[in-house]
C-alpha cells in the first residue's frame, strides 16, 4: 500500500481528534473545525457550510476538491 494514500477514515479520525482539519488541492484550501453544537450542528467549514458529523464534513471537502486523489496536503 502506498504510504501517501489517504482514506476518508484517516481524514475523519484526524478531524475528530484535533477538532480541525485543513485540506488543499494545491490551489484551494478548505478548513473544517468542530464547534459548540448548541445550534444543532457540530462542524463548520471555512465556507460556512454546517455539518452534523465529522464524516459528512470530510466527504463534503473531498467532493469540493474533486476527489481524494486531488488532495496535495492535509493537516
Amino acid at each position: 500500500m502506498d504510504e501517501d494514500f489517504i482514506t476518508l477514515d484517516e481524514l475523519t479520525e484526524s478531524l475528530e481528534e484535533k477538532g480541525e482539519i485543513s485540506i488543499t488541492d494545491g490551489i484551494n484550501e478548505l478548513f473544517i473545525e468542530a464547534i459548540d453544537d448548541k445550534e444543532g450542528y457540530s462542524y463548520v467549514s471555512s465556507t460556512n457550510e454546517e455539518f452534523d458529523n465529522s464524516r459528512e464534513a470530510v466527504e463534503w471537502a473531498v467532493k469540493k476538491i474533486k476527489g481524494i486523489d486531488n488532495i496535495v496536503t492535509w493537516d
